[in-house]
């Protein structure tokens, strides 16, 4: 009876310092594991928001913590070490960043650029003359196309800025793409928005975690995935 009794108790110990050694690897194992910060655009809809694409990242083995940023932070915070990554920014990127960085293999969306003006007379970006042009600060390919213009205003909030310094009078035009157009309002009453150039989006990483790169690209595949099971709903 007396050896029975050991036996039992010797087997629960094993039983626990077992368990114990699972446990403290989980631990470990969380503690160690590298989450990496992405930035999200500061425009945003219902259905493209931060648990949607947490939830796609972390379906294909990817830990990231995504944050909304202005764009015109995204190329400094990158090239400062302060985020790992960014879920849009347009083709030519790395030219901006003063960090090694690697682009997607899965493009985000194919967009327009669009100039949105008084409908009337202007039909092009040539035809501008004094008008003033809002843009938004930080995007290189708003400045290449407006850089002989000689009134445009970079504006920090970007596109919800836009809309309203354009409905109060205070902007004569905006140039900007085609999905933020969409999803702040659309084209205002009494103005027309006229495509003016084509704009690649991708996803980008810094080139430390290029090991992750192949489930990085089938998690943005997953959350555009989500992303068109909501609009068709």
């Amino acid at each position: 009876m007396t050896f029975c009794g050991k036996s039992r108790s010797g087997a629960s110990g094993l039983t626990i310092l077992v368990l114990i050694s699972i446990l403290s690897h989980s631990t470990l194992a969380g503690a160690t594991e590298k989450c990496l910060i992405i930035a999200m655009p500061e425009v945003r809809m219902t259905g493209d928001g931060i648990e949607p694409y947490r939830d796609a990242m972390q379906k294909a083995g990817v830990c990231v913590k995504p944050i909304r940023m202005p764009l015109a932070r995204v190329g400094q915070a990158v090239s400062h070490g302060e985020i790992d990554g960014a879920l849009a920014e347009l083709e030519g990127f790395q030219q901006r960043v003063d960090r090694p960085i690697i682009r997607g293999n899965v493009r985000v969306g194919l967009v327009d650029g669009m100039l949105v003006v008084r409908s009337g007379k202007i039909s092009r970006i040539s035809d501008l003359t004094d008008e003033s042009v809002g843009v938004w600060l930080g995007s290189d390919w708003s400045d290449v196309l407006l850089a002989d213009h000689p009134k445009v205003v970079r504006v920090p909030r970007g596109p919800e800025m836009m809309q309203k310094m354009l409905r109060y009078g205070r902007l004569d035009a905006m140039l900007l793409d085609s999905y933020s157009l969409s999803v702040t309002g659309g084209t205002p009453d009494g103005f027309q928005a006229i495509p003016v150039t084509s704009l690649s989006v991708y996803s980008w990483l810094a080139v430390d975690h290029a090991d992750l790169l192949p489930a990085f690209d089938e998690g943005t595949s997953l959350f555009l995935k989500m992303i068109i099971e909501w609009r068709l709903k």
